[in-house]
């Protein structure tokens, strides 16, 4: 008995002794976890404050990126609305370069109608003959052709030519041409005077289409000019403005 009970006062001291080392123990171990556990909360305090940071850090990049992708949106519209512009410049630049090349040449065209207006006008000039003059022309033609009538009334035809002005050979390299046609045809105006080889009574040729259809005396010879009555008898078709004169020899 006396065993059992010093047996169970030595499992009692022995209980006792590890309940205080396992106390001991866990009290050790409690104050290591509750440091951890501490070390831990500071870390994570901490990593939450980094994370928050972060965060604050992303949401600024991001409203740097949202700018900066506005900005290029803006750039890029910018940029097209300057390369449309660019392309209206282009094409305006192109629009006068056509009228400036049109009007060059419209211009040149003028000058050289303009040159050849004023050359036709000199040529008037020269070789135009006075209303007064040609109406007395008119009148002597008439006078001539009524005296002719009254002749070929009371002599044979061919000794109407007797009365006329003998004529003189014309150089055979005068050519010309008809600028004006009396009224009745009864003379014409030629292109070519004393100059270019035209004397008094000069018989030439009035030819239409390399045809002879009249024969024509020189009246009148000025410098470029000269003016013929036509001699009816020799009359196929009336003279036009334009017809040739040569002397056919």
């Amino acid at each position: 008995m006396k065993v059992i009970t010093r047996t169970l006062q030595a499992l009692a001291v022995l209980g006792a002794i590890a309940a205080g080392v396992f106390y001991f123990l866990a009290k050790n171990e409690y104050q290591s976890l509750d440091t951890n556990l501490q070390s831990l909360n500071a870390s994570l305090k901490a990593e939450r404050t980094r994370v928050q940071k972060l965060q604050k850090e992303n949401a600024a990049q991001a409203e740097t990126l949202a700018a900066q992708a506005d900005e290029i949106q803006k750039l890029t519209a910018d940029s097209l609305l300057a390369n449309n512009q660019l392309l209206q410049i282009q094409r305006e630049n192109k629009r006068l370069a056509d009228e400036r090349d049109a009007q060059e040449i419209a211009e040149r065209r003028l000058q050289k109608e303009n040159s050849r207006l004023t050359q036709e006008v000199n040529v008037l000039k020269a070789t135009s003959v006075p209303q007064e003059e040609i109406a007395n022309y008119e009148l002597a033609i008439a006078n001539l052709e009524r005296q002719v009538l009254e002749l070929q009334q009371t002599q044979p035809l061919q000794q109407v030519s007797s009365i006329l002005p003998s004529s003189i050979p014309a150089d055979p390299s005068l050519r010309g041409n008809v600028l004006t046609v009396g009224k009745g045809a009864s003379f014409v105006v030629l292109d070519i005077g004393y100059s270019d080889g035209v004397r008094l009574q000069n018989e030439l040729y009035v030819q239409h289409a390399d045809t002879p259809i009249a024969k024509i005396q020189v009246t009148e010879v000025k410098e470029n000019l000269s003016i013929a009555r036509v001699l009816p008898e020799s009359l196929v078709k009336t003279p036009q403005t334009g017809d040739s004169v040569s002397s056919l020899n």
